[in-house]
């Protein structure tokens, strides 16, 4: 008996999926990573808008200082947040390109599958055509 020679093109579509999970769990870190950057940056520019009473005269320094820093801040994270956009682009080209592996794959499989279907199927026509032919002769003597 022959050892059962497994599909490589079957694994080879596992592991791209495998790879496309993974490849998605990176960017669903990377969309939240942006999302808590924009909702901190969203809360900092409350806090800016709501901080003190700019009348006052004595608070004028505090507040300064406040809205220098709170700025930096902002800054700070709307560059963490560029780079971050950056990379989401490159690993949604990653992903791009996996499902476009992944798709060829399953055709080729698919191709292959029928082609064995119909090499089968001719097969099994071949030898009842033959079969046929060998009755007639039968028949014929």
């Amino acid at each position: 008996m022959k050892p059962r020679r497994g599909d490589g093109l079957a694994v080879l579509s596992r592991l791209k999926r495998f790879e496309m999970e993974n490849v998605a769990l990176e960017m669903a870190e990377v969309n939240r990573a942006l999302t808590q950057i924009e909702d901190e940056r969203h809360s900092l520019m409350e806090q800016l808008n709501d901080r003190g009473d700019p009348d006052a005269v004595e608070s004028t320094r505090v507040v300064s200082a406040f809205i220098r820093n709170v700025s930096e801040t902002i800054h700070r994270k709307e560059a963490e947040a560029e780079r971050l956009r950056a990379d989401s682009a490159g690993i949604h080209d990653r992903l791009n390109g996996l499902f476009a592996e992944a798709k060829r794959i399953d055709l080729i499989r698919t191709r292959r599958a029928e082609a064995r279907k119909q090499a089968v199927q001719e097969a099994e026509t071949a030898a009842q055509a033959e079969g046929f032919l060998s009755i007639w002769l039968d028949d014929q003597r």
